[in-house]
């Protein structure tokens, strides 16, 4: 089934990129300079509506991403686990999106730490399936990374994420399978959800910090079922995020129940 939707998804694939996708392509040398087309003006900041804002936005630079941390149903083994997905916008250049899968094992009980991370890129607007999805939902995405120049790619089960009109959200995988619940209110960064940079731009940034999650993961071959809590940023804006500069950002969750977001 799985392979199935990955081709039909791989038919419709203008081409896959395995460089930077959040910053434009350097210029040939001697090539003739092509301005980009720049943005519409914008009334920001806008106020934060759900569902209508867990989906895309018409933007340069866009993520939804989960991060979390899951144990075995007995508490033998411990996860900590990444799931995002970016979308990009540059003047006339065919939206283009990538995401990143990883998975950390916690040393524990004997068994040693290990790290796994993965990555696709993908160009073109199939991989926003939300019109596809029979169900009410905010948006959904499937990415291949299906690449016309390797056609092993088009075999590729597709990695997918879900976000249901209340917030929940499904994320798969081959080796995840995971559902988050929404039990409390969006937290809105800088009380109204707009981050001002000022001359380099601006970004809209909510968080639902603390999702109950379980599911499944498979490791080496075999499959665990898990539980935990994962916190899910999404962040869109006309802005560019690579190149001149980043930051840092730690997302902590406490025992009193309160969760701090720190960027530098």
């Amino acid at each position: 089934m799985m392979k199935a939707l990955a081709l039909v998804f791989a038919l419709f694939t203008v081409s896959a990129c395995s460089g930077p996708i959040l910053a434009n392509p350097p210029a040939v040398a001697g090539a003739p300079i092509v301005k980009a087309t720049p943005p519409p003006p914008r009334n920001d900041p806008q106020p934060v509506q759900f569902p209508r804002d867990d989906a895309p936005h018409d933007r340069l630079t866009e993520w939804w991403y989960v991060t979390g941390h899951l144990t075995t149903l007995d508490g033998s083994r411990a996860f900590g686990y990444e799931a995002v997905i970016f979308r990009a916008i540059r003047g006339d250049f065919p939206v283009t999106w990538a995401s990143h899968m990883a998975l950390t094992e916690k040393p524990r009980n004997g068994r040693e730490g290990s790290f796994t991370y993965y990555e696709r890129a993908e160009i073109g607007p199939q991989v926003d399936i939300t019109a596809m999805i029979d169900a009410p939902i905010a948006a959904a995405f499937a990415i291949t990374g299906a690449d016309p120049l390797s056609p092993a790619t088009f075999e590729n089960d597709p990695w997918s994420m879900i976000v249901g009109l209340d917030g929940s959200m499904q994320i798969g995988a081959e080796w995840f399978n995971l559902q988050l619940a929404t039990p409390e209110t969006p937290v809105l960064h800088d009380n109204d959800g707009w981050v001002d940079f000022d001359v380099a731009g601006g970004s809209y940034y909510y968080s639902r910090t603390r999702m109950p999650t379980g599911g499944t993961l498979t490791v080496d071959g075999e499959v665990l079922a898990v539980q935990g809590t994962s916190w899910f940023d999404h962040q869109w804006g006309d802005f560019i995020a690579v190149g001149g500069g980043g930051w840092d950002w730690f997302a902590l969750t406490l025992d009193d129940g309160s969760a701090r977001g720190i960027e530098v």
